[in-house]
């Protein structure tokens, strides 16, 4: 296959750069250690998440406050200097070390040289065809944390004294595994960016970190210059961990790009030591061009996680994560489509209870459905009537998508775990299609007639089945790429099934342990309803305690349970979720307590809504 007919050429050639001087002062104080940035040009894949959000009715934010300090609120540590060219390792993990912080667990700084040698090329060839000295690409620690290859400690694994004989004989595991990512780009809102710093401490994003022209003073960096391509262009990698709208305009006048326009910053915790900037901290303009620029791959925000143990256990065929969108059905020049993504997998004896179901997408708007399809005769049924409804919902933000729902034991050995996506949403002014229909796939990227990733992809692992088709057929995804793309290196779906052993800690409402899932006969006429009428709920968003109004006292309840004092219901929780993020925290009692004193907070609280529950109480 022509590995530029997809539309995948990376933008810029490889990029390996090497800051040599911050600021005089700064390089004095360090001995004239170098300052590097390390990040790879990445796809283009055009997202337009603005534009996709839109169409998707979020929900308007919470007024913000005009400046925000992670750091000062202790959700950091330390500023640290990286070595090699990792600044995506340690920009990511300073922002996962956040999200924990702000949730309270007691951890210790995080390993960058782990994921370091993780995402470099492997014994068999495949992999990030990289050095562990090489820049590295965005995309890397997304597929390490997601696929919980990491993070471990710095103590566990320790920067420049560990080696490959160390990281192949590593057998510690990590103590959280990443579950929800959401990506965004530079066509993002500053209120939407803010507010995920604000719920979850920080957002990982990249810049053109050319210091020797659009520096100013040690500390505030512009650069506006939108002109500048590949060479010119010094991708460094941070944490995005605050904002100030006022921020003085003036002090990135000695910028080559001049002054901006308007007063704000955004706050960033950098990794070129502490004696950098201010206290490791510096400042970029809101204006700047580069910062959350799609040329360096997603900027994301890590919003949700799961504390392992050995009762967790993750089923996945890939581990490196989504490399492209696999969207190919749009070459049937159908106006929408209906396609179920499947990955298969050997369910053991001991790992059945099936808890969550994680998948990569950014068909942001399109409807999906989770199913549990089973194997009848070693070969997966077209039959859907036999297949086994997990989960449905919308597709709501670009990224790593979590689906948890009612624990279920599925038959042991080979079953898949299918997810449909619908983008049958059709715009009634135009009469085209609202969104598109894709799911993450772990495929080959090339740079300058090189790969630069190598799957490791196999026939047996990822099936498809076109639900439009007047007589669907389940295809292994390996023969779709042989057939139609000439291609024998092929690519493996980002669905990954999370089981739970473990019989949780859970209040008498519910059901202590999980319903069986039984295979059932070909011959069956209809599949049994598990959404029946009863589970039908309705309420008043914001009213925690369920005494149909809202005052002071569901944010009290809000408080307590996201403190562990107390333990609400499903349907509490669901009425207690003020800022309809599907999460309850400190947000949703702040909300409920403005609302009660009749401040504007830009949720519909009050607003009387219906849902169907499908986790049983």
């Amino acid at each position: 296959m022509n590995r530029h007919a997809k539309h995948l050429a990376l933008i810029l050639s490889v990029i390996l750069l090497i800051i040599t001087a911050f600021s005089a002062s700064a390089a004095d104080r360090l001995d004239k250690s170098e300052y590097k940035t390390g990040i790879l040009p990445a796809a283009d894949k055009q997202r337009n998440h603005a534009e996709q959000q839109e169409s998707a009715g979020y929900a308007s934010f919470a007024r913000l406050p005009d400046s925000y300090n992670s750091a000062k609120l202790g959700f950091t540590l330390p500023v640290r200097q990286q070595h090699d060219n990792t600044c995506w390792a340690y920009g990511t993990l300073s922002s996962f070390e956040t999200l924990l912080l702000v949730n309270g667990e007691n951890i210790s700084t995080l390993s960058p040289e782990h994921v370091n040698f993780w995402g470099s090329k492997r014994e068999d060839g495949t992999g990030w065809q990289r050095t562990h000295e090489d820049g590295g690409y965005a995309y890397i620690p997304l597929g390490y944390l997601t696929s919980w290859s990491g993070p471990l400690n710095e103590s566990d694994f320790p920067e420049q004294t560990s080696t490959r004989e160390d990281y192949n004989s590593c057998s510690k595991t990590p103590d959280y595994g990443v579950t929800e990512i959401v990506y965004f780009g530079t066509d993002e809102s500053h209120d939407t960016i803010k507010q995920y710093i604000y719920s979850y401490g920080s957002v990982v994003g990249c810049f053109n970190a050319d210091i020797n022209n659009y520096l100013s003073g040690t500390s505030y960096f512009y650069c506006g210059d939108t002109t500048l391509t590949g060479p010119e262009l010094w991708g460094h990698c941070v944490s995005v961990v605050g904002w100030d709208d006022n921020f003085p305009k003036d002090y990135f006048s000695q910028s080559k790009s001049g002054t901006p326009k308007n007063d704000g910053a955004w706050l960033i915790k950098n990794s070129w030591s502490k004696y950098a900037g201010e206290y490791g901290y510096f400042w970029i303009s809101y204006e700047d061009v580069w910062l959350f620029n799609e040329i360096f791959g997603p900027s994301y925000a890590i919003t949700d996680y799961e504390k392992l143990n050995d009762g967790i256990r993750m089923y996945q065929n890939e581990v490196d994560g989504a490399t492209y969108e696999f969207g190919y059905f749009t070459y049937s020049n159908r106006d929408f489509s209906n396609i179920t993504y499947m990955n298969v997998f050997d369910f053991s004896e001991e790992d059945r209870i099936l808890d969550k179901v994680i998948f990569e997408s950014t068909a942001v708007g399109a409807d999906y459905t989770i199913y549990y399809i089973p194997s009848v005769n070693n070969s997966l049924t077209a039959d859907t009537k036999q297949w086994h409804k997990l989960y449905e919902d919308t597709i709501t933000y670009p990224g790593y998508i979590c689906a948890d729902f009612e624990d279920c034991k599925v038959p042991a050995g080979k079953g898949a775990i299918g997810v449909l996506i619908s983008n049958e949403r059709v715009n009634t002014e135009t009469g085209e299609v609202a969104v598109k229909n894709s799911i993450g796939c772990n495929e080959w990227l090339p740079l300058n007639d090189e790969y630069i990733f190598l799957p490791q992809s196999k026939y047996g692992m990822s099936y498809y089945m076109d639900m439009n088709s007047s007589s669907p057929e389940i295809k292994d995804v390996m023969q779709f790429y042989s057939k139609y793309l000439q291609d024998d290196i092929g690519s493996t779906f980002v669905i990954k099934a999370v089981t739970n052993n473990r019989v949780p800690d859970v209040p008498d409402t519910e059901p202590a342990t999980a319903p069986e899932i039984t295979t059932v006969p070909e011959t069956a006429a209809t599949v049994p309803k598990t959404t029946p009428s009863s589970n039908i709920f309705t309420y008043v968003l914001g009213d925690t305690n369920l005494d149909g109004k809202v005052n002071v006292k569901d944010a009290t309840l809000v408080q307590k349970a996201v403190a562990g004092i107390s333990v609400l219901t499903e349907r509490e929780k669901i009425a207690g979720n003020a800022t309809c993020d599907r999460k309850l925290n400190i947000l949703d009692s702040t909300a409920i307590q403005k609302y009660a004193s009749q401040i504007s907070t830009g949720f519909p609280i009050g607003t009387v809504y219906s849902v169907i529950i499908t986790k049983a109480e």
